[in-house]
């Protein structure tokens, strides 16, 4: 065999090579990617919680939390805590969207997410605390919060946060 030949067979070789590691990387890559959506997923999910495990474990906070459901019309301390607690909610739901965006979290987490929103905004004190404090977020967020959570309706049968009793219980 010649060296022209031999040569032709290393890069035949070689080529080989350059095919196997690009699949394994693009394997890499896929995984990578998988393990980010679940983490970032795991994250929101996690802050939601502490959000809401702060809600259910404070009594005080969660009377402001049914007064909020039910009227517009909170006192000023009421009002401190609501609008405290909503802007730390939609801090969360905007990082989320931020991360929806880039591809960093899945769809079916995302609409979790989307639908929480939309039964946030429902609350009677929401739309105060909207016009007040919406300006602390990005435009493009309020954009998203007034062209399709706000105006969305709540789901037919369900209890907007804070209005338990919307069916009788």
């Amino acid at each position: 065999m010649s060296i022209a030949e031999l040569g032709a067979l290393g890069e035949f070789i070689a080529s080989f090579g350059v095919i196997a590691t690009l699949i394994y990387l693009a394997i890499q890559m896929r995984q990578n990617t998988q393990a980010l959506r679940l983490n970032t997923a795991q994250v929101v999910t996690e802050e939601l919680q502490q959000m809401f495990s702060l809600l259910a474990a404070d009594e005080g906070l969660s009377q402001v939390f049914v007064e909020a459901g039910q009227s517009p019309h909170l006192s000023d301390v009421n009002r401190v805590r609501y609008y405290t607690f909503t802007s730390n909610i939609l801090r969360v739901c905007e990082n989320a969207y931020l991360q929806n965006r880039e591809g960093a979290i899945g769809p079916e987490h995302w609409e979790g997410v989307v639908r929480m929103m939309i039964d946030y905004s429902k609350m009677s004190a929401f739309e105060d605390y909207w016009m007040n404090r919406k300006h602390w977020i990005s435009n493009e967020f309020q954009q998203f919060m007034d062209t399709e959570i706000i105006p969305t309706p709540a789901k037919e049968g369900i209890d907007i946060p804070g209005r338990y009793d919307a069916r009788g219980t």
